[in-house]
């Protein structure tokens, strides 16, 4: 058997005095139940709650899936006769989606320079916008270093890690 100290308080030293068996034993004693008890109470209460959380999860994606969505399509195709456009909507019970264009090439539309619209959903951008503020998507196409520096185009290597950029196999040529 091993030995253990345990440093205690004089209250609770008298106390333990006070009992009818010796220190050894009801320090052993007190130990065991402690120990079982809180490995018992973890145990269940951790896998409780891990199930709980778990079908509550599960239940908020199944309700979640099997509720219908709104439904946007817009469509407009360009051609040198001019501009056409096509709108389909379906909308069902749940909360409205902002209306969204898809296009098979992602950007900016550049039809002056003032002038810019998002390709993904139409929305008119400011100069400054890096990004579009209704839909998110990317309204620059800036290059960035894996360092996370902007690169320039006519950069061959990045100046603040000094990797080789994409562009300076362009430059070399």
């Amino acid at each position: 058997m091993s030995k253990i100290t345990f440093r205690a308080d004089e209250d609770l030293v008298e106390r333990v005095e006070g009992m009818e068996a010796s220190k050894s034993e009801v320090m052993r004693e007190a130990l065991r139940s402690y120990l079982e008890r809180d490995v018992d109470a973890a145990d269940g209460s951790l896998d409780d709650l891990v199930v709980e959380r778990i079908d509550a999860l599960v239940g908020e994606r199944v309700d979640a899936a099997s509720g219908s969505d709104d439904v946007n399509v817009n469509i407009t195709i360009e051609s040198d006769a001019g501009a056409v456009r096509a709108t389909a909507d379906r909308e069902s019970a749940s909360d409205p989606a902002p209306e969204q264009t898809h296009a098979p090439s992602r950007g900016l539309d550049r039809t002056s320079d003032s002038d810019r619209t998002c390709r993904q959903c139409g929305e008119t951008l400011a100069s400054d916008h890096v990004y579009c503020p209704n839909c998110g998507e990317k309204a620059v196409r800036r290059i960035f270093c894996e360092c996370g520096d902007e690169l320039r185009s006519d950069w061959a290597y990045c100046p603040a890690c000094g990797r080789r950029t994409p562009s300076a196999d362009v430059l070399e040529r």
